[in-house]
């Protein structure tokens, strides 16, 4: 076994009075006298936790102390050593001592008696730390031989019970184990104070969350923001919506009172467009002030009274270069310090344009929110209106927006809350772009860790193909490289690593690429390739921002006087990240908005490494102005296009020139040619004349080449007589100049160059209208939209990664779209297929062969019936390399649907091709990528369903379905509850039914009525082995059917049931309007197996925390129950005995492990009728009639006793069933163990 050193995550920094605090405490425990004995030291310890972080700790059976929860279960175990023994402690990293075996003992015993509470252990002097998480010792937990070792001393097994026994076997055993043991070490010493508060704290030690994580939204700041905006949140049918709030003087309210012709629509449009500039100033404001550019802040209104004043500081100050403003605000103090940023951000939008601008909005007066931050402010204790541009700007005061690391970490804040940084305003971006039906915000440890995972083995594959070597790890790369570091070396594989391609085709907030873009910087800091870093630096992600340290110290760039070390760093850090954004991340989203907020975040990525410009060795106080990264977010249906990736582009004239014009006016776009400029609007019309020609040709080619022929008769015979200007240019390769100037037409060729000409404009509609096909209208053409994925003949060449978590989006909300996806991905399509499975067909064609995907989805594809194409797809066409299930962690908050990762290569596998298993817990989500794993042969997956397991969960599996009979092959049916499509109306409860049995006007309708009205149960009713009846009923006014004697029942004559008639009237509007009716509104929907309501069956709810079946035997004074939509009913042979097995632990264990479509969270089941058919259960025969008798008296006997009181414990019973079942399978005392730890 080797020993890993971990670093501490920066995820809980103190704030200055809690460092204060801590310090006094901590000095007292440094002056514990060295010499003392180990019992004093440990006390001067536990006085230290006690004290400060409160923790309940003490010394506790042989442990020398322990954490304790409010239950008494130890959370952490304290092993502590005094100096005067040393040969117990850890010495050069080598922690086989007796330190670790004592802590090893304590462990095992807590896990012995059932302790799943432990969360760390510490090793301890008074000298250093050592903590490692508890999961790292379950290895040891599950060893044969340590287990033997333990039992031999513990329970007194052998025949050496002293502990020292077991210590030599720990120290033997450990030495031959083949993993890596991880930790953390920290030197108990004044300098690393903070860190010391920071590994012995709640969040760390114990693993409690922290609020403000950089993956949490901090509400107060949304929801005051909202309040500002004039914004709200709604919940339509579970869809949580940004809509316009009525708040008085808001800014939506002034922005529709101001301009009153805005749709809902516009004004949200207006107002993203405006929070984004407001919060991306108030971070490059932040910015400015830790560069010492500005002492103090600048969005003020002192300085931008009004919204008029704002307008200008967008458009006359930001959108322009120095030398392009006016007089005025060159003389301004203030303006002429606010750097130009070359930022689309500041252009104005296509409804500013039209005159739409925030300049003429009113600053009346806006009532403080009523949890407003500023009540909380020491200098805002008064509840007064402001003006609302003052509002919005002491609301934004109050809050610590921070660009950097160095910022977060300064332990200077006083209120965490009240931090913000980019990660937290992609989330409020987000949220402000509105919950589109099945967009989330993905987390930073989920995009990190897949960005991580990705790029890493396509950085490795794309040097080893390039200079023909096999590295398996960066660290042998750079031990290459280094070999050969002299500058133009460096240069060259700088260059090699900026060829490759990363693409999200559902880019949302951008937070993939943001991720991407820094995993990316590390690579290149792994491998060497940041020259201006000195050897004594280092180079971090954590929470998904860069941290630099220089000789243990953060890096801080502040305005500088000469071009020195710092400067370097910021420069080269800042082309860096520019040239990786704009060669190396690409982006789509059907979404305007989201494209917008992708852009705003990479630009954010580059402000902050923006640094100061140097001419003649003189700092001018200009920062480098921003690239035009645009044009790599593309906003579009990324999942459909006109043209296919092979469809040729060689038909072209001249095509080599022109894909090389197009790839040199997209980089010209990028980063201006100051020799050469053109207008911005100029190139994105050049850049859209050769998309057209490329649209074209692959549309209509033989259009086009008419339509050229035409433009060339045309000028030859006629010159440019009546031609219009797009005609003009697209003919000048034609026109030939004569030395007499232009020859003059006689008025019979002038008619014949009208008529010459009207053809020329009959053939262009023609392709205007073949461009602009209303069903593609908002296709996006991969084939040729980013000219970087294409060679020099225009062929596609494919992206190296695709990377994302593509929207969750039913199939029943799609409708529109399933006749091209269906067009599109024809032998892919499933019509009850949700939309992210398509992204997975989608991704495998844009990547280039040998490249890697990486998506988080939901996982029903892995089981689920419309995920069987999808199955094959990965199986036969690509290389699995790993699978995470996410079940156990909640990521995204508001999404109801348990979600994987998965990683994949575009190669068809090898035949012996493995991959790894993850399947972390809530304490595995600071270190996925360590997540415990096991490896799967990609062979022991099939099409008919994923089951991830290792070999002896598979072995066990087969021994199961080759003991049983699916469930499909028995004589059974098992049929929904009955489904009315408007429960207020038909299900009622029993007052109701009372009333309406009241109301009949004869004792024949009140008869008639009785028998109609029937008793129900829901899911939720039905317990195990019983049921909680509450007093509902079921109105069947059924559609007619054909019963068991095949003779026809018609339906029920509503006319009959007047009393039952008005009843439902008064539910008239939803009665008319449901989808399930019979054949008037008063009708329930077809339903052929009616009549088995009424006979003996198994009820069962579909969405369960445990197995919950009961069975209707009629036998209740209320006679059958019916069954509500919410649950099943199981009708044939052998219902006892089913019910039993049905119960049992080992059907629990195979249908929640093998066979249901990917569980619902850790702990629920869901009972669907494809999943319950699957489950293999041994038919009963001569040969196990005995057990099966034994299983269905059991369960008859559970029965009776819940029938007289529901609260019985049958767990006895229970048990006995279990043992039968284990019989009836055959099943070894191992594979038993494996089921009971399973549950």
């Amino acid at each position: 076994m080797d020993y890993k050193k971990l670093d501490l995550p920066n995820t809980n920094y103190p704030n200055k009075e809690q460092l204060e605090a801590f310090k006094t405490a901590f000095d007292a425990f440094l002056e514990t006298n060295p010499q003392e004995n180990e019992n004093h030291q440990n006390d001067a310890f536990n006085d230290l936790l006690k004290g400060v972080f409160k923790y309940k700790v003490k010394p506790i059976k042989k442990i020398d102390s322990a954490i304790l929860n409010d239950n008494d279960k130890v959370e952490v175990i304290i092993e502590f050593k005094a100096l005067k023994n040393p040969n117990e402690f850890i010495k050069k990293g080598d922690l086989n001592v007796k330190a670790l075996h004592e802590s090893l003992f304590y462990y095992l015993i807590e896990r012995k008696n059932g302790n799943n509470n432990l969360k760390r252990l510490i090793l301890a002097t008074i000298k250093e730390l050592y903590i490692i998480d508890a999961n790292e010792f379950e290895v040891f937990n599950k060893d044969k031989e340590i287990e033997n070792a333990f039992e031999n001393c513990h329970d007194r097994k052998g025949n050496d019970t002293h502990t020292e026994a077991f210590y030599d076997a720990c120290q033997k055993r450990l030495n031959e184990l083949d993993r890596s043991l991880k930790y953390h070490h920290i030197s108990l010493k004044k300098e690393n104070l903070a860190l010391i508060y920071q590994a012995l704290s709640p969040n760390f030690l114990l693993k409690i969350p922290k609020y403000s994580d950089a993956n949490t939204l901090n509400k107060d700041f949304y929801e005051e923001l909202l309040y500002i905006l004039g914004l709200e949140e709604q919940n339509e049918k579970g869809k949580i919506l940004i809509k316009s709030s009525r708040t008085q003087n808001s800014l939506s309210y002034a922005l529709k009172e101001q301009y009153k012709n805005l749709d809902d629509e516009e004004v949200m449009a207006l107002l993203i467009a405006w929070n984004n500039r407001i919060l991306f100033l108030r971070l490059l404001e932040s910015l400015l002030i830790s560069f010492e550019h500005f002492e103090n802040p600048f969005l003020t209104t002192e300085n931008f009274k009004d919204f008029n004043a704002l307008n200008t500081l967008f458009f006359e100050v930001l959108a322009k270069k120095n030398n392009e403003r006016l007089p005025e605000i060159k003389e301004d103090k203030i303006l002429r310090k606010i750097p130009y940023l070359n930022s689309s951000l500041f252009d104005k939008t296509p409804l500013e344009l039209k005159g739409y601008e925030i300049k003429l909005l009113d600053n009346k007066k806006l009532e403080i929110y009523k949890n407003s931050v500023l009540k909380k402010h020491e200098d805002y204790q008064k509840d007064k209106p402001l003006p609302l541009l003052e509002y919005l700007f002491e609301f934004l005061r109050v809050y610590d927006f921070t660009t950097t690391p160095k910022d977060i970490k300064d332990n200077q804040n006083k209120s965490e809350s009240r931090l913000i940084n980019p990660s937290v305003l992609g989330l409020v971006f987000e949220k402000l772009n509105g919950y589109k039906e099945g967009s989330f915000y993905t987390p930073s440890f989920i995009t990190s860790y897949m960005c991580k995972e990705s790029i890493t083995p396509i950085v490795l594959d794309k040097f080893n193909q390039t200079y023909k070597i096999e590295c398996d790890k960066l660290k042998e790369l750079k031990n290459y490289l280094q070999n050969s570091y002299k500058e133009g070396k460096r240069k060259e594989y700088l260059n090699t690593l900026l060829t490759l391609r990363i693409c999200d085709p559902a880019v949302g907030s951008g937070h993939f690429l943001v991720s991407a873009l820094n995993e990316m910087v590390w690579i290149a800091y792994e491998l060497g390739l940041i020259a201006s870093l000195p050897l004594d630096a280092t180079l971090k992600l954590e929470n998904d921002e860069i941290l630099i340290k220089i000789s243990n110290n953060p890096f801080i760039y502040t305005c500088p006087t000469e071009q020195n070390q710092s400067h370097q760093i910021q420069k080269e850090l800042f082309e860096l990240k520019k040239s990786i954004i704009e060669n190396c991340l690409f982006g789509v989203d059907i979404n305007p908005n989201s494209c917008e907020i992708t852009k705003l975040r990479l630009w954010i990525e580059l402000l902050k490494y923006s640094y100061y410009i140097f001419e003649d060795g003189k700092n001018t106080n200009a920062l480098e102005t921003l690239p035009n990264i645009d044009i790599n977010i593309k906003c579009a249906n990324s999942l459909i296009s006109r043209f296919n990736l092979n469809d040729d582009l060689k038909k072209i004239p001249n095509i080599k020139q022109k894909i090389q014009e197009y790839k040199d006016l997209v980089a010209q776009y990028k980063d201006p040619n100051p020799l050469y400029p053109l207008n911005k609007q100029d190139l994105i019309n050049k850049i859209q004349d050769l998309k057209n020609t490329f649209s074209l040709t692959l549309k209509d080619p033989k259009t086009k080449a008419e339509l050229e022929k035409a433009i060339e008769k045309h000028i030859k015979k006629y010159n440019f007589f009546a031609l219009d200007d797009k005609s003009l240019l697209d003919g000048l390769d034609y026109f030939i100049p004569s030395l007499f100037g232009m020859l003059k037409l006689s008025p019979k060729e002038e008619e014949e160059a009208f008529a010459s000409y009207g053809r020329i404009r009959a053939l262009r509609k023609k392709l205007d209208d073949a461009l602009s096909g209303g069903e593609y209208h908002n296709a996006f053409e991969w084939r040729f939209e980013f000219p970087e994925v294409l060679d020099d003949e225009g062929d596609f060449l494919g992206f190296d990664c695709i990377i994302g978590n593509p929207p969750y989006i039913r199939q029943e909300h799609i409708k529109d779209l399933k006749p091209l996806l269906q067009k599109q991905y024809q032998d892919f399509y499933n019509s009850t297929a949700d939309i992210y499975t398509y992204f997975f067909a989608l991704s495998f064609h844009l990547l280039k062969e040998k490249g890697f995907s990486a998506f988080i989805t939901s996982n029903k594809y892995a089981r689920a019936k419309y995920g069987a194409k999808l199955r094959e797809l990965l199986l036969q066409k690509t290389t699995l390399v790993s699978y995470m299930e996410l079940n156990a962690l909640k990521v995204f908050e508001s999404a109801a649907v348990d979600t994987s990762i998965i990683h994949f290569i575009k190669q068809p596998p090898l035949k012996e091709s493995d991959f790894k298993y993850y399947e972390p817990t809530p304490n595995d989500k600071d270190d996925l990528k360590n997540t415990p794993s096991f490896l799967m042969k990609q062979n022991a997956l099939s099409t008919e369903s994923f089951i991830f397991a290792n070999t002896t969960l598979l072995d066990l599996r087969d021994k199961i379905e080759q003991s049983g009979t699916p469930l499909k092959d028995w004589d059974i049916q098992i049929n929904y509850g009955i489904k009315t499509g408007a429960n207020e109306a038909f299900i009622i409860p029993t007052e109701k039914r009372d009333a309406i049995l009241n109301a009949c006007k004869t004792q024949e309708e009140r008869e008639h009525t009785e028998r109609l009205i029937k008793p129900i149960l829901r899911g939720k009713d039905i317990k195990r082995y019983s049921y909680e009846w509450a007093h509902l009923w079921v109105i069947n006014t059924h559609n007619g059917y054909t019963s068991n004697l095949k003779s026809k029942i018609p339906p029920i004559d509503i006319a009959k049931y007047p009393a039952t008639k008005a009843h439902l009237d008064a539910h008239y509007d939803a009665i008319i309007t449901r989808c399930d009716q019979g054949d008037t509104p008063y009708h329930l929907r077809n339903c052929a197996y009616l009549e088995d309501f009424e006979k003996e069956k198994i009820v069962y709810g579909e969405i369960v925390q445990e197995p919950r079946f009961y069975l209707d035997n009629g036998e209740c004074e209320l006679g059958y129950f019916y069954a509500e939509a919410t649950s099943f009913i199981l009708t044939g042979e052998h219902l006892h005995y089913l019910l039993g097995m049905l119960h049992s632990k080992l059907i629990t264990f195979a249908f929640k492990t093998f066979y249901a479509g990917g569980g619902l969270g850790e702990s629920g089941y869901r009972y669907k009728k494809a999943f319950i058919e699957r489950l293999p259960i041994p038919q009963i025969t001569e040969k196990n009639q005995e057990l099966a008798d034994k299983i269905t008296d059991g369960a008859k006997q559970i029965l009776a006793l819940k029938e007289k009181d529901p609260k019985a414990n049958t767990q006895g019973l229970e048990k006995e069933i279990d043992a039968l079942v284990y019989q009836l399978y055959n099943l070894t005392d191992e594979e038993i163990k494996t089921i009971e730890d399973g549950q």
